[in-house]
């Protein structure tokens, strides 16, 4: 071996204590493990506290690991500021995970976390079809792990919307095909597809089928709440008729069951504004003997009786406007 060779093998060879010194010297051993839980979606462990480390293996939302190292300084990634931490792995491996996608755990916290967990990855702005289903299966475990009434029904409600989710996530062009055919035929009977939109859409009758099994509970309002917003298949198009009695079924239905509850005034804003419409007057003063007319005129008039009999359980101040516009409409009408 020329003098060349020998210096520069003698530098790669210094270079490489040099790394692995920096490597070893920037962690830190922690006091004692470390319960930690995955916050996203197929989160990936790596052999080294850095993004461009080999990929070890990728967990599930809602992973436990034990934390047993950290590193001495922080590292930014997504507009996240954290340690890195070095974890036990399934599989007897070790693997380092930036800890902006972990959170502490323990079981005395475990509902907490998990409400946590879910609420914010229900605010995502976008899901994939896969992220979605991973959210799904970690509401399914939360819901099989509490026994609390309310708490149990606040995560059977969190599992309807990620249901929902998931469903957002299937591609229109591909629903015929594996995996979201099969995800589809899994939860047919959760399900309903809406003609005019082309969208699979959770069924409502679950909400509120959920809401009476907790109506006595306080997570009672906020079910009901949810199954308002959650839309219904078909479309009415112009039809301003129609549209009144979509709020009804939605908004209405959230009033006859919480006249007081927190979304009351945005509820009576909603359906004074659907009642606006002069095609309610003309229909509910027609003479028309056409079986659609007559069964909408029915229908139209069942619901102002009823909306009529909620408005007097309420005490929101937008009720004044909507009862008298409700009093306009029925002047005259037998």
């Amino acid at each position: 071996m020329n003098r060349r060779t020998l210096i520069v093998s003698v530098a790669c060879c210094c270079l490489t204590i040099t790394l692995a010194v920096s490597v070893c010297a920037q962690e830190v051993k922690l006091s004692a493990a470390q319960p930690k839980i995955t916050t996203a979606s197929a989160v990936r462990a790596r052999t080294g506290p850095q993004v461009a480390a080999e990929e070890i293996m990728r967990l599930k939302l809602g992973t436990v690991v034990s934390a047993v190292a950290r590193t001495a300084d922080d590292s930014e990634i997504g507009g996240k500021k954290d340690h890195w931490y070095r974890v036990d792995l399934p599989g007897a491996q070790s693997g380092w995970i930036f800890g902006g996608l972990l959170k502490d755990y323990s079981t005395a916290r475990r509902e907490e976390t998990f409400r946590e967990i879910i609420g914010e990855r229900l605010k995502a702005e976008s899901m994939s079809f896969d992220d979605g289903i991973d959210l799904y299966n970690f509401a399914s475990n939360a819901v099989a792990q509490t026994k609390s009434l309310n708490v149990k029904g606040e995560f059977e409600l969190l599992e309807l919307l990620a249901l929902s989710r998931s469903l957002n996530g299937i591609p229109f062009d591909k629903r015929e095909r594996a995996p979201y055919r099969d995800w589809l035929k899994a939860h047919q009977q959760e399900i309903v597809y809406s003609e005019p939109s082309g969208d699979w859409l959770v069924r409502s009758d679950l909400f509120w089928n959920l809401e009476r099994m907790c109506h006595r509970a306080p997570i009672a309002e906020r079910i009901a709440w949810e199954a308002a917003q959650n839309p219904l298949p078909g479309e009415c198009e112009s039809d301003e008729v129609c549209q009144f009695l979509y709020i009804d079924a939605t908004d209405g239905q959230y009033l006859r069951l919480h006249p007081n509850g927190a979304h009351a005034g945005e509820a009576l804003k909603n359906l004074e504004e659907a009642l606006v419409s002069d095609e309610l007057a003309s229909t509910l003063k027609s003479k028309s003997r056409d079986k659609y007319a007559v069964m909408q005129r029915e229908d139209l008039i069942k619901s102002i009786a009823e909306l009529r009999l909620t408005l007097s359980k309420a005490s929101s101040p937008e009720k004044t406007a909507l009862l008298k516009r409700i009093n306009e409409l029925s002047s005259g009408v037998r």
